[in-house]
């Protein structure tokens, strides 16, 4: 496990509308000393209003919410959350979406596809400050 410097657990904001993807990363996350996932949400509009009270260091955001897309809510985290980096969430990409989320100043794509011990490393890369993305395309 890596240690963090900083004084604390990185805060995680996790946005996912399947309960069962839900359920399986509350689950793996209750074991990680390092990142605290202070809420879910299963929507665009709950994660922009976690967003602003939570202040989370790091936003996991599926790319297909019922009320919107994750790529075109990146702004609108970052106005309610400017410190808050944002980890688009997908279980396929290709370079155009990789494009369209640099665009929108996220900070990383990640594959739903991958094993969690990549989406952990992906977590704490980005909230160190890099910018992470799965699709080398």
């Amino acid at each position: 496990m890596s240690a963090d410097i900083s004084g604390g657990p990185k805060r995680l904001l996790l946005a996912e509308d399947h309960p069962m993807v839900v359920m399986a990363l509350e689950s793996a996350f209750e074991l990680v000393q390092d990142i605290d996932l202070v809420q879910t949400t299963g929507s665009v509009a709950a994660t922009l209003s976690a967003a602003a009270r939570m202040r989370p260091d790091v936003i996991l955001l599926d790319r297909r919410l019922p009320d919107g897309n994750g790529i075109d809510a990146i702004e609108r985290l970052h106005e309610v959350s400017p410190a808050a980096r944002v980890l688009v969430f997908t279980g396929d990409a290709d370079r155009a979406m990789r494009d369209r989320v640099i665009a929108a100043g996220g900070a990383g794509l990640v594959l739903k596809t991958g094993l969690f011990d990549d989406l952990l490393e992906t977590v704490r890369r980005v909230a160190a400050g890099e910018k992470c993305f799965d699709v080398d395309l």
